[in-house]
């Protein structure tokens, strides 16, 4: 009886252990090398298993889930921004000369005089009466968003993305407070006219009220509290 050598090797093949086919059996035969180069460096990598044990470190060391959204940098000049608002109320927003005599207004003065500037102003037209109610809703809500920024920049963190979005949503209203200071500048720049003259004071012409007078009876208060709108609103496009 002939066997054919093709089909033994066939049947020799069908009996081969499929195990043994893999890398390590087949092409590397023999036995498998030392994992660890070393003892002494498979001592330090269960020293430091037991040290992360010990810590209970779920994340590696690095990862972008633990830098702040809100930066050392941001959270400074979003306080000196919104600081800046609150002091804004009472520094001086109008200085002028009437007589011999240096006068000037607080955003508070401004408001304590608020009814007998409004008379004044309805004597000008709705141009000096809008300018009147902008400007003071301008100065009432300045000190408010300031604190409100500050009480959402200094609170409980808590969650990081909640955190965030608090601090964008209270610095947005700073949008508002810079829609206001639109307003106001238009105004003055549309002018009106001053039936009763200029009431003795040299900074403002003689018939009508311009940006110019504005600007120049303007006080530190008045650019101090511009600044910090500006400045809380550019914040607020970037956080």
């Amino acid at each position: 009886m002939r066997v054919s050598l093709v089909g033994v090797l066939m049947a020799s093949k069908e009996k081969v252990d499929p195990r043994f086919r893999y890398i390590g059996f087949e092409v590397h035969p023999g036995k498998a090398k030392s994992f660890w180069k070393s003892e002494e460096e498979r001592k330090i990598y269960e020293e430091k298993v037991k040290g992360q044990k010990e810590g209970v470190q779920a994340e590696r060391a690095f990862s972008f889930i633990h830098v702040e959204m809100v930066s050392t940098a941001d959270k400074f000049f979003l306080t000196l921004g919104n600081l800046i608002l609150i002091v804004g109320l009472f520094l001086p927003w109008f200085r002028f000369t009437y007589g011999d005599s240096a006068v000037q207004f607080s955003g508070l003065g401004v408001l304590a005089n608020l009814s007998f500037v409004g008379s004044l102003a309805s004597w000008s037209g709705i141009a000096a009466q809008l300018e009147v109610i902008v400007l003071s809703a301008l100065i009432v809500l300045a000190p408010l968003v300031g604190i409100l920024n500050l009480a959402m920049l200094y609170r409980g963190r808590g969650a990081e993305e909640k955190y965030l979005r608090g601090v964008k949503n209270s610095s947005r209203l700073s949008f508002l407070l810079m829609l206001l200071w639109v307003f106001v500048l238009v105004l003055a720049a549309v002018g009106f006219a001053m039936p009763l003259g200029n009431l003795g004071i040299p900074q403002i012409g003689m018939e009508s009220f311009n940006l110019l007078a504005f600007l120049t009876t303007a006080s530190v208060g008045f650019y101090l509290t511009f600044a910090a709108s500006w400045l809380n609103s550019t914040m607020a496009l970037f956080l």
